[in-house]
This record gives structure tokens, sequence and C-alpha cells, in this order.
């Protein structure tokens, strides 16, 4: 499994470039429910209820989970970001972000989500 993590990590950081370039200036694809808008996600979880939201919370916490494996990889280090953050706090940190800017994709919510959640530790 060793040739999994040079992969999973490069994912990681082409995923930290596309949040952190401007628009256009790469392409990361995400497969799956990474490719739902934040309207698209509040959408589903109004009409089709709360297991449509445990579905995106689950995403989105596979998500944070990976990039803080990958994160840890490359550091050599222990990287601890949502460690004590409860699932209210991560469902209202998402439903915040995805109304001020319902075009966004989940890959780009779910990292600045993790972005927040490293400054609560500190």
């Amino acid at each position: 499994m060793p040739a999994a993590r040079p992969a999973a990590l490069w994912f990681f950081v082409g995923m930290a470039v596309f949040v952190a370039c401007p628009a256009g200036a790469q392409v990361v694809w995400t497969v799956g429910i990474g490719k739902t808008s934040c309207g698209e996600a509040m959408r589903n979880i109004e009409k089709k209820g709360s297991a449509w939201e445990s579905h995106y919370l689950t995403w989105i916490g596979g998500f944070i989970s990976g990039y803080n494996m990958a994160v840890a990889d490359s550091l050599r280090s222990n990287v601890r970001v949502g460690e004590g953050v409860s699932n209210a706090k991560i469902s209202a940190i998402f439903k915040a972000k995805c109304r001020d800017d319902p075009k966004k994709p989940l890959p780009q919510v779910a990292t600045e989500m993790r972005t927040e959640m490293a400054t609560f530790r500190e």
C-alpha cells in the first residue's frame, strides 16, 4: 500500500492548488458526490431529508480525514484537524458556507471547512 500514499498526497496537493488558485488556473476532477455544488446539496437535503445531510457530512468527513492523512504523511507528524468538533458544528459550518455561495463545489467547501477547523484547536 505504500504506492497509494504518493497518489493520495498528490490528490490533496492538487485540491489545495485548486482552492488556492484563481478560477480557471487549475482543474482537479472529483468523482461521485465531489462533483456536487453547494446549491444542489442544499436542495437535496431540503427535498430528501436528513439522510442526505448525513450523506454529505460523511463525504466531507472522509475528505477532511484523507486530507489529514496526506498532510501527516507529508509532514511525518500528527495531524488532528477536526478533533473535538461536533457533527452539529460541522453541519452548521457546511450549511453556512453553502448559503453564502451556492455555486461553490463541495471539495472547495470541505477544504475551507478543514482550514477553519484547524484554527479551532489552536
